[in-house]
């Protein structure tokens, strides 16, 4: 459904610039013969419909057309984290069952190493330079020839994403081409065109900069703008400051630390072709939004979503200052409800959790029948969230019920942490918290260990650098002799912050 979208601006609009990159600019004729193309040539390496293809790279022109054409061929799209380490590489393709990989010529020799000891055989092509013997996308596109691509079932899985949760792994599911296709449509209802210019600073592997950016580009006709290696934010924020006064950017998806680190970056920039900004992924801190309207004269609105159900909310109240706090009203085709502990509605105003439901929602997680009782109950989604709804319907989330640390943009599950550092000899056992830093809305993660013989914290550091993303890697490590616990049992996280 995506790439019928793309048809459509193709035919419409085929030298309208679809990609800008650097100095690369593709129009929307270019990118359709692009992906139809390397659909044909990953046709001819064997990938089909039902497949698993991962990909594992950095946010380029080449992610874009691979997307697309690994969904048009009715296969799976796997999207990985390009940070993240060996073992959770390992996780993913292996319970994704891929048939190939794409990856960047940064990790090309990680992913063909992990390829190599999978049961089912695999293959890895990369995206830049030539690594070993493996093909490049430039070759497999080159050996494709344009042929006009066949719309895919709404019933058809479209991507493979990962939720963290609180089950020590992050959970897997499909989205559909149909679910997808709701998604993408309610960005044409945030106001999205053809004439809008979207900043791709997000990573596209990212549910937020997936649908923002690689949904929101195709189904509106919007010039897709992406930053160049835009990890560490702090490093390329004066680059991504200089796109959006150059390039004239309209719609800018972020998050907080995105947001903060732009209002202090040294140095004077023009962001009036501003429109639509939206913050999402975490609450925005008051100190943010005011630091970065003062600074540009834009006002930041909050976008509320996740993983199992894409776009829920979005504030696009008249008066964004008095509603900072709110994510808005639920978008075109999406309900809301706040529910109590038993599940029953609450009155307007109170306190409980959210629930949705909504076409772009995923029918629930794989593999994981008792979780899905819990978490998709009577057609909706049981965020784990804690809201109200005003008078009006705007969401304000208000907490979580679930463990989740917000660092640098990034949700983390503790208790994959906490897997990780059990493993390590001399541990007994460990808990990981959030503790909050000078920044608000930032957290750092902590791991509070009891030993089971000689465990240093330098050696455990170390070793989990090797097994996680370094986002993930606990900043500072406390030693005690017990962990605090309830008489029942339960662990007291509250004194360990």
């Amino acid at each position: 459904m995506l790439m019928q979208h793309l048809y459509r601006q193709a035919e419409e609009r085929p030298q309208q610039t679809a990609i800008v990159y650097a100095q690369e600019r593709i129009d929307f004729a270019t990118l359709v013969e692009r992906i139809e193309k390397l659909a044909d040539g990953l046709t001819q390496q064997g990938i089909g419909p039902g497949d698993s293809v991962g990909l594992v790279m950095r946010d380029d022109p080449w992610y874009v057309a691979a997307f697309h054409a690994v969904a048009a061929l009715g296969a799976r799209v796997v999207p990985a984290n390009p940070a993240f380490k060996a073992p959770e590489l390992d996780f993913w393709f292996r319970s994704t069952e891929v048939k190939a990989v794409i990856s960047d010529e940064r990790n090309a020799g990680v992913c063909e190493r992990i390829v190599a000891s999978l049961p089912a055989a695999a293959q890895v092509i990369v995206s830049g330079k030539g690594h070993g013997k493996a093909l490049t996308l430039a070759e497999v596109a080159a050996a494709g020839t344009p042929k006009r691509l066949e719309p895919r079932s709404p019933e058809e899985p479209l991507v493979c994403q990962f939720s963290s949760g609180s089950t020590g792994r992050p959970k897997r599911l499909n989205r559909t081409h149909g679910q997808c296709a709701a998604e993408a449509d309610a960005y044409l209802n945030l106001g999205l065109g053809p004439e809008d210019r979207i900043l791709a600073a997000v990573p596209l592997f990212h549910t937020w900069g997936m649908g923002a950016c690689i949904f929101g580009s195709a189904v509106s006709g919007a010039t897709m703008v992406i930053l160049e290696d835009p990890h560490p934010f702090l490093l390329r924020r004066h680059r991504a400051l200089e796109l959006i006064e150059n390039e004239g950017i309209t719609f800018f998806p972020g998050v907080p630390f995105n947001f903060r680190l732009l209002a202090e970056a040294p140095g004077e920039a023009d962001l009036s072709s501003l429109r639509l900004v939206f913050s999402a992924g975490m609450a925005l801190p008051r100190e943010a939004f005011e630091a970065f309207g003062n600074r540009f004269g834009v006002l930041v609105r909050q976008l509320y979503g996740s993983t199992e159900t894409g776009m829920i909310a979005a504030n696009l109240s008249p008066d964004p200052v008095a509603t900072f706090e709110s994510v808005g009203t639920p978008v075109k085709g999406v309900e809301l409800q706040i529910v109590d502990d038993g599940g029953e509605p609450v009155p307007d105003g109170e306190e409980g959790e959210v629930t949705v439901a909504s076409p772009a929602m995923t029918e629930g997680y794989t593999d994981l029948p008792e979780l899905n009782l819990e978490a998709f109950r009577g057609g909706r989604f049981f965020t784990g969230d804690l809201g109200r709804l005003d008078p009006d319907g705007a969401l304000y989330i208000v907490g979580r019920k679930k463990l989740l640390i917000e660092t640098g943009g990034f949700k983390i599950d503790p208790i994959e942490v906490e897997a990780v550092i059990d493993e390590f000899p001399g541990v007994a056992e460990s808990v990981v918290v959030g503790v909050d830093t000078d920044v608000p809305g930032e957290q750092m993660v902590k791991a509070v260990v009891v030993r089971d013989g000689d465990c240093e914290e330098r050696e455990l550091l170390r070793f989990c650098k090797g097994k996680l993303a370094n986002f993930k890697v606990p900043k500072s490590v406390e030693f005690r002799s017990e962990i605090p616990r309830s008489p029942l049992g339960k662990v007291l996280r509250k004194y360990l912050v």
